[in-house]
């Protein structure tokens, strides 16, 4: 499972897999296909405090797993999805300061008129 998530991962525009510390940390299995949950940290990083987990299903065909998708995901969207299909970043942690689009024209980031 591991390495069809690292195959899966590295596919993925925006993804450096080389940079991170990917492990499957529990697996729930349905028949022919599984529930993953996968923690993401900087390589070599102890801090455990600066990791991401996400869940994927995996589906085992011809005695080989594959990545569906994120979990919750389908292909017309779903909760977390973006228009089009594509993934959207996770929600921010409770307690974190909004983000802002991009400053309007002759601004600098951070400046209010």
């Amino acid at each position: 499972m591991q390495k069809a998530l690292i195959e899966y991962l590295a596919g993925r525009s925006g993804i450096s897999v080389d940079s991170m510390d990917i492990e499957v940390t529990k697996v729930e299995f349905r028949g022919n296909e599984a529930d993953a949950q996968v923690t993401f940290k900087a390589k070599g990083s102890t801090d455990a405090s600066n990791l991401m987990q996400m869940k994927y299903v995996l589906e085992q065909k011809d005695g080989k797993w594959t990545v569906k998708g994120r979990s919750g995901m389908s292909d017309h969207g779903g909760p977390g999805a973006a228009p089009g299909g594509s993934e959207a970043m996770p929600a921010m942690p409770p307690g974190h300061p909004p983000t802002s689009a991009a400053p309007a024209s002759g601004e600098k980031a951070g400046e209010k008129k």
